[in-house]
């Protein structure tokens, strides 16, 4: 078998860098070894969608890939229905009035940045629009906020890439080089002759590239959330809610929200085929969004048991939360694109710029995500990339 690029994995990222390799003129051979695209981490993503963060690398990625979902009809041929696509912002909330200066100081920092979507809010504001908010009494409401459903999206970009040979219940035994731009991908359905290889394999992909001396600064963490019935109509048309003190979030979601918090687990893991939701995680996340949505933490805490829904995925953080998405040095027609903790989010862009460097409009000296960056030392994080846990 021979392709022009193969690329392996099948999430969110892989699919999408496989439908901007097919725009870029390549024929591509997507492996993955599940049944269908979607079926690994992106599905246990939130799907949320925002363009406020404090790096400008995260901030290019972000409005790039909100303006693609805002119109991607046009791009994909699928609706804003059949997404889940729903643009009703994010809402920031602190009910410590001693919060009120640092928050306008991180607003100002984003506009410094170029993200203009954003307003600040006082409580009188946060009292008129949002009626569940509790004890709220300062906060950010951003405009670009929105989500979609995970898989779908997934779906979505395999169904465009209309130049891709997808190979499904397939894995990978092998990544070999027969030379410059010349590569043999061996899997459990034979080989695939190719000139170029794309690595997406989420996390997964630090061992898949460890044979060729690369190393990824990537932590991957588990992730939970939630689902709790709700049939509060105020819920239903909310933003995402975020208390901004602790992380603890929720957004909507047909039949009621999920709900989960940013710091429910910083511990490394290695990835698996499963997460293990542990105990005491919902407890503590109903009572971490307690102050800022009191009515929500109610029907949590009254909710039948077997009613509540529970997803466990991993995240990937590079060491200043940027993708790693470029070639792998000294390795010719060797790529990544991997390190997503916002793969849903930002993988309009990424594939985009993947396709980019793959063709050689986007070089490694002009490629805000290549690798090399750790090594020139301009890899640093915002604290502002997280939406919250200020502690």
């Amino acid at each position: 078998m021979k392709s022009d690029v193969v690329v392996i994995g099948g999430g969110v990222i892989g699919t999408s860098s496989a439908y901007w390799l097919g725009r870029a003129g390549y024929s591509v051979t997507l492996v993955e070894r599940r049944r269908a695209p979607g079926l690994y981490t992106t599905p246990n993503a939130l799907g949320t969608i925002r363009t406020q963060f404090g790096t400008p690398a995260l901030i290019a990625l972000a409005q790039e890939s909100v303006a693609f979902y805002r119109d991607i009809e046009t791009h994909l041929g699928v609706s804003h229905v059949e997404l889940g696509y729903a643009n009703q912002g994010y809402v920031y909330l602190s009910p410590r009035a001693e919060d009120a200066p640092r928050i306008a100081e991180s607003l100002a920092g984003y506009e410094a940045l170029g993200v203009t979507s954003s307003e600040l809010l006082d409580e009188r504001d946060i009292r008129r629009r949002f009626p569940f908010a509790g004890e709220s009494v300062a906060g950010i409401f951003h405009g670009d906020g929105a989500w979609v459903d995970p898989a779908q999206i997934a779906q979505a970009w395999a169904g465009a890439a209309s130049t891709t040979s997808f190979l499904f219940d397939t894995s990978v035994d092998e990544i070999g080089s027969d030379g410059a731009d010349s590569w043999t991908v061996k899997t459990s359905k034979g080989s695939i002759s190719t000139g170029k290889v794309v690595v997406c394999a989420g996390p997964y992909s630090s061992a898949m590239l460890a044979p060729f001396e690369v190393e990824l600064p990537i932590k991957i963490t588990p992730r939970y959330r939630a689902f709790i019935p709700d049939d509060n109509a105020d819920h239903a048309q909310a933003p995402l809610v975020i208390n901004i003190v602790n992380g603890a979030y929720w957004r909507p979601v047909p039949g009621g929200v999920w709900l989960s918090h940013a710091n429910v687990d910083d511990r490394e893991v290695e990835p698996g085929d499963a997460v293990t939701i542990p105990g005491g995680f919902l407890d503590e996340a109903v009572d971490l969004i307690a102050p800022v949505s009191p009515g929500l933490a109610a029907t949590a805490r009254a909710a039948d048991p077997t009613d509540i829904r529970y997803a466990g995925g991993f995240q990937m953080y590079p060491a200043d939360d940027v993708p790693i998405i470029g070639e792998v040095p000294g390795h010719s027609g060797l790529f990544m694109n991997c390190g997503h903790w916002a793969g849903v989010m930002l993988s309009p862009a990424s594939g985009r710029l993947l396709a980019d460097v793959v063709d050689g409009r986007v070089g490694e000296a002009d490629n805000p995500c290549s690798v090399l960056r750790f090594a020139n030392g301009n890899a640093e994080r915002s604290s502002t990339n997280k939406f919250g846990g200020w502690g």
